[in-house]
């Protein structure tokens, strides 16, 4: 293993966490030959560089929090990673429920104050489409939508 690519990636995990997809893309990107691969990520892990359940954990939490993502699309691009259907399960244990359904009444809420012209069913309408699209489920939109309109 050539230690300046090691250093490289090791440097690449610590800024912050990794999955293995985005640490393959990485080694591609040096020219590591595709037969050291599973040298570095044995390496990274044995160091404590590379933990998926702590990166799925963290990256759950963040896009939950930061970006005020539902459950569907943090799942879905979990799942464009590469991430193990056993880690998904596991995914929002940390969560609480009551926290989630808060996020999509104040998205919710924010959505309706921003749109200015339309009809009722039109704002709905919007406003439906918005959480949607943050990922969140269509039951769980309707039912906190029928409390705002």
């Amino acid at each position: 293993m050539d230690s300046k690519v090691l250093n490289q990636l090791a440097r690449y995990c610590a800024y912050q966490e990794r999955c293995i997809s985005e640490i393959k893309q990485k080694m591609k990107d040096l020219l590591v030959d595709e037969s050291d691969y599973a040298n570095y990520l044995t390496w990274l892990s044995e160091n404590n560089y590379l933990n998926e359940a702590r990166f799925v954990e963290l990256y759950v939490r963040s896009k939950f929090n930061q970006k005020h993502w539902g459950r569907n699309k943090i799942m879905f691009e979990l799942k464009k990673r590469g991430i193990p259907d056993s880690m998904l399960s596991n995914a929002w244990n940390d969560l609480n429920e009551a926290d989630y359904i808060d996020q999509l009444t104040k998205i919710l809420h924010k959505k309706k104050v921003e749109i200015k012209s339309g009809t009722s069913q039109q704002k709905y309408q919007k406003c439906y489409a918005f959480a949607l699209s943050k990922g969140y489920e269509s039951n769980l939109i309707v039912t906190h939508l029928k409390g705002l309109f």
